[in-house]
């Protein structure tokens, strides 16, 4: 009890000192306020999904890749700027606050392996990181995971924006392949294993993700992302 009075204390005397305030609309946020970069207002603008939802990625539907598919919100809006906040300014002051929004949709996730949807070593150069990296490892701490970098990418690939279905699959066609040093190394085959990323469109990036995981002998794969695109 007395820590978490000490806890609170401090954060009100920092909030004092440096007053938060939204990353949407740039007010003041007060001290009890449930997310850390977020109001309650601009929170609820965003379009959150409460359901798996199907789509076809390669002709197949994703129930013969994934055993569930799930997003937290659509990707327009607030929950566009969040992305492209995370994936191409850095900024990961903001995922303890998707974690939180994760708590309940991606409830049935304890347990799981997580595993982050790799990038080419040339774009991790560029940009210093893999943002579905540092998903996993938010959503890890949120839920009692572990992850796992079981993935990695062997080819380098255009960005999938602005392609259609055909030519995104062709795009990540032999893309990806099993890191060697990962091959269900203290790991049951039967494990549940769930591909993480910032976002999904079609499905054709995570459909080449499981099909390699599936040829290496997992089958129990899931798929989750904070948001989802539209084509």
């Amino acid at each position: 009890m007395a820590t978490d009075l000490l806890k609170k204390l401090g954060a009100s005397a920092l909030d004092l000192l440096w007053p938060r305030r939204c990353f949407a609309c740039w007010k003041p946020l007060a001290g009890d306020d449930f997310y850390l970069h977020l109001c309650p207002r601009c929170v609820g603008d965003l379009n959150f999904i409460f359901m798996d939802t199907d789509f076809h990625g390669d002709g197949r539907s994703w129930g013969e890749l994934f055993r569930s598919r799930r997003s937290l919100f659509e990707f327009n809006g607030l929950g566009r700027k969040l992305i492209h906040e995370i994936k191409y300014h850095n900024g990961n002051f903001l995922l303890p606050d998707l974690g939180r929004m994760s708590s309940i949709p991606f409830g049935d996730m304890a347990g799981s392996i997580l595993v982050p949807v790799p990038i080419h070593w040339r774009r991790r150069w560029s940009r210093g990181f893999n943002q579905s990296e540092l998903i996993c490892k938010t959503l890890a701490a949120e839920h009692g995971c572990r992850t796992c970098n079981m993935l990695r990418r062997i080819r380098h690939c255009r960005p999938q924006v602005g392609l259609h279905l055909r030519e995104r699959l062709r795009n990540v066609e032999g893309a990806f392949s099993m890191a060697q040093k990962f091959l269900w190394k203290g790991i049951a085959k039967d494990a549940k294993l769930c591909l993480v990323d910032d976002m999904i469109t079609t499905g054709a990036t995570a459909s080449e993700c499981a099909k390699v995981l599936m040829g290496g002998g997992g089958h129990n794969i899931h798929v989750r992302t904070l948001a989802r695109g539209r084509c």
